[in-house]
């Protein structure tokens, strides 16, 4: 195994640092953090490790903005998208790409995705997505997890994605936008569950 950083420009005026870790593998698990979210937080850490148990190699964004300090502004979706295409091209080609997106990411996830062209086998695990994110969601196949309480992603916008075969969905009751509920005891034993969930993504995904 071999862990190296990929540093590159940005629009922000600040280099960004993709962490890259190689295993050898032909499918690349590639994690793309929330607007505040980074991928040193429980819900994208721990997939990413998973990502690691299950032999993938795995490729952690950072974003402009996120290196900069600096406030993320939404017409500036697309320079991130972009920004995050050129660090995927800058690797080797992959067999299977595993798309891990928390929050704003899926918007990201998405984007890249498309441009990644048909011929591709990608999976989306989209965690706590928010409602932009919906006509990608449609679009691609993998795994939907949400919270209950979460007033960014409700009950209106999953049952959008009802009928979709190719789509799983996972209501985590009462919690938030960080699949998080009132006590920490309570938190650990949610990420428990969506950790299970992960499991299934990508034992799902890998069989394909």
């Amino acid at each position: 195994m071999s862990v190296s950083g990929i540093v590159m420009s940005s629009n922000w005026g600040r280099d960004v640092r993709h962490k890259y870790i190689s295993q050898g593998s032909k499918t690349l698990a590639v994690v793309f953090p929330g607007q505040n979210y980074s991928a040193e937080r429980p819900l994208l850490e721990y997939a990413g490790k998973l990502a690691r148990e299950y032999g993938c190699d795995l490729l952690l964004l950072e974003y402009g903005y996120q290196s900069a300090r600096a406030a993320f502004k939404r017409e500036e979706m697309d320079i991130v998208a972009a920004e995050c295409r050129v660090a995927l091209a800058s690797l080797p080609e992959y067999e299977r790409l595993l798309f891990i997106s928390k929050s704003m990411g899926a918007v990201i996830a998405g984007k890249v995705a498309e441009e990644a062209g048909t011929g591709k086998k990608i999976s989306h695990l989209f965690l706590t997505p928010t409602a932009d994110g919906l006509p990608y969601m449609k679009q691609s196949r993998g795994s939907v997890i949400y919270g209950g309480s979460d007033p960014l992603f409700t009950e209106q916008h999953s049952a959008e994605l009802g009928g979709l075969k190719q789509m799983r969905v996972y209501r985590i009751d009462d919690a938030n936008h960080s699949l998080e509920v009132g006590s920490v005891n309570e938190s650990l034993a949610v990420l428990l569950v969506v950790i299970n969930f992960y499991h299934e993504f990508f034992r799902d995904s890998l069989e394909e």
